[in-house]
């Protein structure tokens, strides 16, 4: 099997837990460059993986031989660095979020189809077993019409960044909402189609958000809410309502799909899994997604997560901050009851 030549760029956290073990995993690419502005980090690391080259700038791959990168930087990085790259001809797997604005998701997306190259987009969790049953079941009808929604996820944030840029607004984009969120806002965009308007409430003064709260009305007629935090335990579970049944989902990569479906008077329960459901780990999940991105690359095809569908959660976080109200906490009286943000 032909390999492809990769270089990362970024070599923080998520490139050591995850992406480099899932590109050893995946056998589809050989790593021939780390780049990252920590010389002492980035030696270690090659070292570690036997990768030959290391450097400090990502424009010195661009008269080497180099087919393919991983975007592990900073979240205002993704945009003036994957354009650099798309524009030298080497394909792309950003990792999210894609860009801080649509606007740059356009150019991103523009770059790519000029130079034929391509983009694609780190939103993993659409490739958990859990996320794509329940995009079958909402795909077959088992719930019926769709009535509502209940996405709640949240820990005390323990990761380890090698950096501050997670805290940093003018370089993250924003805090929970960007960081994390963007994964549930994605999921929820996949399963239940676009959204017609947004209701947003945050923490922030000043700086990122850490506990944020959205309100969703669909296109399809369908609300829910969405809630995040980074200092709190939540019940880590998205709920779907049905006419006929409700479904509820973990937020962890190998977690069960709960299912409850209405039989006359009473309720089914079930608990599914793929039967094909071989992830140990959470880098077997992005072994698929690197085992994606090789593919289309070879094959000239787009990847499961193309730039345009990266920009539909950006679109939908821009609107979020661009309605944002300050967040009630729970000393402050409030005029009247968030209960009512669905009637």
């Amino acid at each position: 099997m032909e390999k492809l030549k990769l270089a990362i760029i970024g070599c923080g956290t998520v490139t050591e837990i995850v992406h480099l073990p899932s590109v050893m995993q995946s056998n589809r690419f050989n790593i021939v460059y780390l780049i990252d502005k920590d010389m002492e980090r980035t030696k270690g690391l090659a070292q570690k993986y036997e990768i030959p080259h290391i450097a400090i700038n990502y424009q010195q791959i661009f008269d080497k031989e180099v087919d393919a990168a991983i975007v592990a930087l900073p979240n205002h990085l993704h945009t003036p660095v994957t354009i650099d790259l798309l524009q030298h001809g080497i394909h792309v797997l950003v990792e999210k979020p894609m860009a801080l604005e649509s606007s740059e998701c356009d150019e991103m997306i523009a770059v790519a189809n000029e130079r034929e190259s391509v983009l694609a987009v780190g939103m993993v969790r659409r490739l958990y077993n859990s996320s794509q049953l329940v995009k079958q079941v909402l795909n077959c009808g088992l719930l019926g019409n769709i009535v509502s929604f209940d996405f709640r996820e949240g820990s005390i944030s323990k990761w380890a960044t090698v950096s501050d840029y997670v805290v940093r607004k003018e370089k993250a984009g924003g805090g929970v909402l960007t960081n994390n969120g963007i994964h549930v806002l994605d999921l929820l965009l996949w399963w239940l189609g676009d959204y017609k308007s947004v209701k947003y409430y945050d923490d922030a003064v000043g700086g990122v958000e850490a506990d944020c709260t959205v309100y969703m009305h669909m296109k399809s007629g369908v609300s829910g809410i969405v809630e995040l935090s980074r200092t709190r335990d939540l019940r880590n579970t998205c709920v779907i309502q049905g006419e006929s049944g409700i479904l509820e989902v973990g937020s962890h990569f190998d977690s069960s799909i709960s299912l409850k479906l209405k039989n006359k008077d009473s309720m089914i329960d079930w608990q599914l899994r793929q039967v094909d459901s071989s992830d140990k780990k959470i880098v077997d999940v992005f072994t698929r997604q690197i085992d994606d991105f090789a593919d289309s690359v070879l094959n000239k095809r787009e990847p499961f997560v193309p730039g345009s569908e990266g920009k539909r959660s950006i679109e939908l976080i821009e609107w979020c901050y661009n309605v944002r109200e300050f967040l009630d906490f729970p000393w402050m009286i409030t005029k009247e009851p968030r209960s009512k943000e669905l009637a």
